[in-house]
């Protein structure tokens, strides 16, 4: 009998092992991630001779050189998220019926790999077919691991499970890009080692730290997916009951597509959140490679000083996410998506007008705690709108749906920021810089998704939610 697992309303979600097993193995990815994410773009540039030596403090790249690679970072960025996105539902939908365990070993041994072969890529060449193979790798880890998590926690309580996943991988996210620039001092100026060498080791170190994610989800963690347990109907009926499924989301049982087993209004809603996925994922998309661009070009390239700047950011967005989490389990989900995520593209819209280094840390503090107490609730919303049964193909299709738009956005911003960033626009008694447009055109998008889920998604808060007709 397949191995089945939930989180009764009586046990502590914070000691369930396949809670922390799941947030672990997202941690160690994104530490692994972030270290080397304050000098992945100087990595480029390194590779492509346009460094002569390790950047520091003092040590500005000119802006024209920045303009000419731009559209390069952009097409790498855009070769992972392609793959992503054609892959991501075809391996949630393989999930749901072969398993969830499998695949994501699969995926995360592949992170293993692919951190090595970065670290002995030769050109920009390389680096764009390995960003694409991790693209692969991606697909077959995040959306099958939100799925599992959805399938042990259960619906009263999403938002803070959410809100303690989103925490414990952050903590990955966070500590890296200090840990990364830290590695790349000491690479620089105590193993002084040349370029492009100096950018290598965080690649590997990387390797390291992500394996024992694959060995903890091998050994420890149990299968959750339908397929493995909808023959074992008792222990099926068990799960649900402690899931708490009976919502307005009540599964159809049917064999045709996932769109005929919903009702009509968690139709509406799952296309809705297609939509909004493809304007976030743009929006995304464009601000990926031009930040990266605008510190290196306006702000500054030492990249100690970097990684700790967003380590500090990441740091204080993380204090809200699981407040964050029980107050939409509580009060409702909606409010904190939407008011959260227009916090964020605010600031993000503001953040190419800084000068300096403070200025830009604030801005970017301001857009991390605005995204950290919607992002628990944006995916509560979407755990609750879609069925048990369909979670992993569906979940794979929202996060297809924002890969393509995080396709589109690298391309965009990369020849946008090129185009732009040389030109000076006289705005009444104001002179702005060209490089302000991409920035604002991944505001402006991100607002469009805002608009979408107030006006077309509704409050899914559990205590206001109602069995549909027919489905008692």
């Amino acid at each position: 009998m397949a191995d089945i697992v939930s989180v009764a309303k009586t046990e502590k979600l914070y000691t369930n092992p396949k809670v922390l097993i799941i947030a672990i193995d997202a941690m160690l990815i994104m530490l692994g991630f972030g270290i080397i994410a304050p000098s992945m773009s100087f990595y480029l540039f390194a590779l492509e001779g346009q460094l002569t030596q390790p950047p520091g403090p003092d040590y500005i790249i000119p802006p024209e050189i920045v303009a000419e690679f731009s559209l390069i970072l952009g097409i790498m960025m855009a070769s992972f998220m392609g793959t992503r996105t054609l892959l991501a539902r075809y391996w949630g939908g393989v999930s749901d019926m072969r398993g969830r365990k499998p695949i994501l070993n699969t995926g995360l041994l592949g992170y293993v790999v692919l951190l090595v072969l970065f670290g002995f890529a030769q050109n920009w060449i390389h680096l764009l077919i390995i960003r694409a193979l991790q693209g692969v790798v991606s697909a077959m880890t995040w959306p099958v691991a939100e799925a599992a998590l959805m399938d042990i926690v259960g619906i009263e309580r999403r938002g803070e499970g959410l809100g303690l996943y989103m925490v414990v991988s952050n903590i990955g996210f966070i500590t890296g890009p200090g840990v990364g620039g830290l590695l790349y001092n000491f690479c620089r100026d105590f193993l002084l080692l040349p370029v492009p060498d100096v950018f290598r080791v965080p690649y590997f170190i990387a390797a390291l730290i992500t394996l024992p994610a694959a060995i903890f989800t091998a050994v420890l963690l149990k299968e959750t997916a339908p397929g493995k347990v909808e023959h074992h109907e008792s222990d099926q009926q068990k799960l649900e009951s402690d899931m708490g499924t009976t919502s307005h989301q009540s599964i159809i049982e049917s064999d045709g597509p996932e769109t005929e087993q919903m009702d009509d209004k968690t139709r509406k809603m799952v296309h809705a959140l297609y939509v909004m996925a493809v304007m976030n994922g743009i929006a995304m998309g464009l601000g990926q490679p031009i930040f990266q661009l605008f510190l290196m070009s306006k702000i500054t390239t030492d990249i100690g000083l970097i990684g700790l700047v967003i380590s500090g950011a990441g740091a204080i967005g993380m204090l809200f996410s699981i407040p964050a989490g029980r107050y939409a389990d509580k009060k409702g989900r909606k409010g904190l998506a939407v008011w959260g995520a227009a916090g964020a593209r605010v600031s993000y819209f503001a953040l190419p007008l800084t000068t300096n280094l403070a200025q830009t840390s604030i801005f970017w503090i301001a857009q991390n705690a605005s995204f950290s107490v919607s992002q628990p609730a944006m995916r509560a919303i979407q755990a609750d709108v879609v069925p048990w049964n369909l979670r992993g193909k569906l979940f794979g299709t929202i996060q297809a749906c924002f890969n393509a738009g995080a396709t589109i956005g690298p391309l965009a911003g990369g020849w946008l920021f090129g185009y732009f960033s040389l030109l000076l626009f006289p705005i009444g008694p104001f002179i702005i810089e060209g490089l302000v447009v991409p920035f604002w055109l991944a505001s402006i998008l991100g607002m469009i998704g805002v608009f979408l889920l107030w006006k077309y998604v509704e409050e899914t808060h559990p205590s206001q939610e109602t069995t549909p007709e027919g489905q008692e």
